[in-house]
Formats: structure tokens, C-alpha cells, sequence
């Protein structure tokens, strides 16, 4: 109700392109909350080196919609373990068939960003050239269901189900858009092609090639009255006329009309040359007012195909995500998490993803295991000098389990993970004195947060409680 009262009030009465409004279930997706998604540095370090957020060491997408919904998946990871195996399967079928994936990586790079698009099409503000893009955007999707579809694999075979080229569209949108139109706007006109409208293509014609016409007529009059001076000009009181000088007045014919007399000449027009001057003065007024009349018509075709365009958004932003998943497991050495519902945690020799990238070149990232369950060890305790890496592995656990749920490989010898529901941190010490909280209050209340908020498959790291009060 809010969100529909928010978009009546800001006066955005198109929203066909909003195909439905869903609250998030908690049931389906992991917990994690603001201290988590801070502590973990999810989307921002907490640092000053620029770039080194986890969602942004993890980005390997290659078109908007693929970051967005990238950063979507961190925020809210699955719990469905079904769920998550579909998405490992493609990921798998991406880093096994490396030829495949670098062609489909080809024409993913190749596709606009549809979700504005189709946003710009509802509101009709979409630009001739974003047009233009979304032709060439539904090629590469047409390639990219060939290329799906030519794999054996049940999991790409399912996704090249999906997407949905629109031939029609694109056709269209070949036939009626120049390929690259003159101008970006509608308004100055040069955008639809030759061959749309046959009272356009007159009008140009008439428009570009009015000055060969009139020398045709100027022609033909010398020849049928016989007057080798007369001329066609043109001034701003009576338009195009024709000029003849005295010495052949006699030979004009009775059907023109006189309408000016000089000192060696006299004006005349003709209704031949007023009908010409009104096509050549309204074509320039009227080719724009055509192309405006077709554009409005092509954008109101496309926004009937609006459903399908948002659909293959989601589809192509999803197969982006996962080729992102896939090359990060080429390049770093990943491994396939195995997930079930149970309740062991059982990670052999793993990394923390972030740091190990920044690590400088030799350097070597010492791994570590991770033992869980709710039978021997349900809870661990690490204890050791500064800068031995705790936190680290706290951080990386913690990750490990995001990135396995999320349906990405790990940076792990082998992992498996029963899945949580939640996860929390407390991590480093902060005061929050404009609300009168203490550093100790701030740990007591988070601490407080957690408790009251577990259940029996949540994962908690907590790093360091209650130092604030030292003794």
C-alpha cells in the first residue's frame, strides 16, 4: 500500500512495467542483519582502500542487471537447498565447458541494460538510440539461447527454456529505427527509416530535392512559352514566383497570375508553383509530426511485450551472476560446496575470500579448518596473539557459508555445510554516544539482538565481548 501511495504521489501513473509486488519471506532466505552486514563488510569496507567489499571482490557480471542482482543474492541467501543445487549445477556446467562459457560471457557483454529499458518503455521516455540498443540486446539473446541450447546440459536446457528472443520486436524495431538515427531525439526527427511510411519517404523526398523540382518547371516553361530569361525565385511577401522580363511579356500565357511589376520585369505565380511551395514549407513541419506519430505507435507495439522483456531480464541478470560465480571459481581455485539440511559445518582448508585477492603477488593465504555440529562441538573457541588472524577466519566462515548459499563455489578444499538460517555478528567495539549508548551498552544490546533472535541453525561469531570494560 505504501509503495503504490509513494508512486500515485510522486505522479508515476505508468507502471506496467511493475509486474508484481511481494514481501521478502523470511522463511526462504538467511537473517542477517545490519551488524552483520557491516561487520562482514558485505557491500562497503569499513576500511579506507577503495573496492574491497566483499560484493565487489566477488563481481565478475558483465551488464547492470547482473551486479544488481548480484548484490540482491548476497543480501538475502537461500535456504531452499534445491534451490541452491540449481543454481550450482549451471555454475558447474559454466566451469566445465570453458569454450561455452567465454561465448555466452561474448554475448552477455552485448546486452543493455533491459530492466530501465522496459522501465523507460511503460513511461514512454525510452530515446531512439536505447531502441537501437534493445534490437541489438534481443540479437544477443537470441544467440544466447542457440548457445544454451546447443550444450547437453539439463540445467542450461532449462534456462534457454526461458528466455524469450521476441523476434517480432527485434524485427520491428530493425525495420522502423534507422541503425544508427541521426539524432537521439524524436523531436528533431532522422530516426525512422526509409521504406516505414510511404507519405514520409515523399515528403523527404520532396524536402531534400525541392531545388531540382523547381528547375525542372523553370525548364519546361522556357520550352513551352518560348522565354529564355524567365526564371523561379522565391521572397518572404509572395513565395515562389516567376520573373519575366519585359521584352517578353507578350508571351506570357493568360493562366499565370500577375502579382508584381518592376521597372524591366514582371512577377508572376501559377497554381502549380503555390502547391509546391506548400509541400516544400509543411514537409519539414510534417516529416517531424510523422515520425513522432510512428515512434509513439512502435513504443506503445514493444509496451505490449513488456512482460516477456522483464522476464528475459531476470533470466539474462541471473545467467550473468552465475558465469560471475564460475570465473571466480576458475580463477581462485573454488571448490562445489555439498549442502543438506543437517547440522554439521565441516570446511577443510579454508580462505577468507577478500583477503586472500588482496594479497600481494607470492604471498600465500594460510587456510584453516572448521568443524561444527550439534552432537561434540557446537561451539568453538579461538584464542591467540594479535594480528593471528581470528577475526579472519570468524569472517571467513561466516562468508564461506554466505557464498556456498548464495549457489557460488567456495574457497575451500571441500566444505560441507547444513544450512543456517541466520547469521550473526559482533565484531569490534563501537559507541554509539548520540543515543546515550555506552561501548559496553552498544555490545550488551547486539549480544541482547542475538539471543533473542537465534534459533537452532544459526551461525553467531562473536569477536571479543565485552573488552570495552576491560576486567
Amino acid at each position: 500500500g505504501a509503495i503504490l501511495y509513494y508512486l500515485e504521489f510522486t505522479e508515476h501513473r505508468e507502471t506496467s512495467h511493475i509486474s508484481s509486488i511481494s514481501r521478502i519471506d523470511k522463511d526462504e532466505y538467511v537473517w542477517i542483519d545490519k551488524f552483520t552486514i557491516r561487520n562482514l563488510e558485505l557491500f562497503s569496507s569499513n576500511g579506507h582502500v577503495e573496492k574491497c567489499a566483499f560484493a565487489d571482490v566477488i563481481d565478475r557480471t558483465l551488464t547492470s542487471m547482473g551486479g544488481r542482482l548480484l548484490k540482491r543474492w548476497i543480501a538475502l541467501p537461500l535456504i531452499d537447498v534445491e534451490r541452491i543445487r540449481r543454481r550450482q549445477d549451471v555454475v558447474e556446467a559454466f566451469t566445465t565447458n570453458a569454450d561455452l562459457a567465454a561465448a555466452l560471457r561474448e554475448q552477455i557483454s552485448s546486452i543493455g541494460d533491459l530492466e530501465r529499458m522496459a522501465s523507460r518503455i511503460a513511461t514512454g521516455r525510452i530515446l531512439p538510440r536505447e531502441l537501437v540498443q534493445l534490437k541489438n540486446s534481443l540479437s544477443a539473446i537470441e544467440m544466447l539461447k542457440a548457445l544454451l541450447e546447443s550444450s547437453d546440459d539439463d540445467s542450461l536446457l532449462t534456462i534457454a527454456a526461458e528466455l524469450d528472443p521476441l523476434l517480432e520486436v527485434r524485427d520491428r524495431l530493425a525495420h522502423d529505427i534507422y541503425p544508427d538515427p541521426a539524432s537521439n531525439q524524436i523531436q528533431k526527427g532522422g530516426v525512422i527509416a526509409s521504406g516505414v511510411s510511404a507519405e514520409l519517404d515523399d515528403l523527404r523526398r520532396i524536402a531534400t530535392h525541392g531545388k531540382d523540382v523547381l528547375m525542372r518547371i523553370q525548364e519546361r516553361e522556357i520550352e513551352a512559352t518560348g522565354i529564355p530569361s524567365l526564371k523561379i525565385s522565391y521572397n518572404n511577401v509572395f513565395g515562389y514566383y516567376i520573373e519575366v522580363r519585359n521584352t517578353h511579356k507578350d508571351k506570357v500565357p493568360e493562366t499565370w497570375i500577375r502579382k508584381q511589376t518592376l521597372t524591366a520585369a514582371e512577377r508572376y505565380i501559377t497554381e502549380e508553383l503555390k502547391e509546391y511551395e506548400e509541400k516544400i514549407l509543411g514537409a519539414q513541419d510534417r516529416i517531424l509530426a510523422l515520425e513522432q506519430e510512428i515512434y509513439t505507435l512502435l513504443v506503445q507495439y514493444i509496451s505490449r511485450h513488456l512482460k516477456s522483456l522483464m522476464h528475459n531480464a531476470s533470466v539474462v541478470a541471473r545467467i550473468d551472476c552465475l558465469q560471475s560465480f564460475a570465473r571466480m571459481a576458475c580463477e581462485c581455485r573454488y571448490v562445489r560446496p555439498t549442502l543438506d539440511d543437517g547440522r554439521v559445518i565441516d570446511i577443510r582448508e579454508g580462505r577468507h575470500p577478500v583477503i586472500e585477492r588482496l594479497m600481494a603477488v607470492g604471498d600465500e593465504y594460510i587456510p584453516n579448518d572448521v568443524i561444527l555440529n550439534d552432537k561434540d562441538q557446537q561451539i568453538m573457541m579461538i584464542t591467540g596473539p594479535n594480528m593471528s588472524g581470528k577475526s579472519a577466519l570468524l569472517r571467513q566462515t561466516a562468508l564461506i557459508i554466505l557464498m556456498a548459499q548464495i549457489g557460488s563455489f567456495v574457497p575451500a578444499k571441500s566444505a560441507h555445510i547444513g544450512v543456517v538460517d541466520k547469521i550473526f555478528t559482533r565484531v569490534g567495539a563501537s559507541d554509539n554516544i548520540s543515543q546515550g549508548e555506552s561501548t559496553f551498552m552498544v555490545e550488551m544490546l547486539e549480544s541482547a539482538s542475538i539471543l533473542n533472535n537465534i534459533s537452532d541453525r544459526s551461525l553467531i561469531l562473536l569477536d571479543e565481548i565485552g573488552r570495552g570494560t576491560s576486567t
